[in-house]
């Protein structure tokens, strides 16, 4: 009975160690995959703002058809320009503990 306990005890350590290593492995992964995914998640949210409010989709898709040229690429690096400084606050934001 003693050395079945003692094969129970140290297979137990054995799994949370390897419990443990599996879940720092899936942490590192899932950090990469997070700032990989991004940009796609961003994507959807577009196509939902699009489904949910299509009016803005045709007023968006009409004022870049009116616009020229030049006034587009003015409003695109306003619109850059301003996001930049959006993203550069938010990283001084202290961020709210859930």
């Amino acid at each position: 009975m003693n050395a079945r306990m003692k094969f129970l005890r140290r297979q137990r350590e054995f799994l949370v160690s390897q419990a443990a290593a599996q879940r720092s492995e899936v942490a590192y992964v899932a950090s990469h995959l997070q700032k990989n995914l991004r940009l796609l998640d961003m994507g959807f949210a577009i196509v939902q703002a699009v489904r949910v409010h299509p009016l803005l989709a045709v007023t968006s898709a009409t004022l870049l058809l009116r616009a020229g040229r030049g006034k587009l690429l003015f409003w695109a690096s306003q619109l850059f320009t301003a996001w930049e400084l959006y993203e550069t606050a938010r990283k001084q934001w202290p961020r709210r503990q859930a």
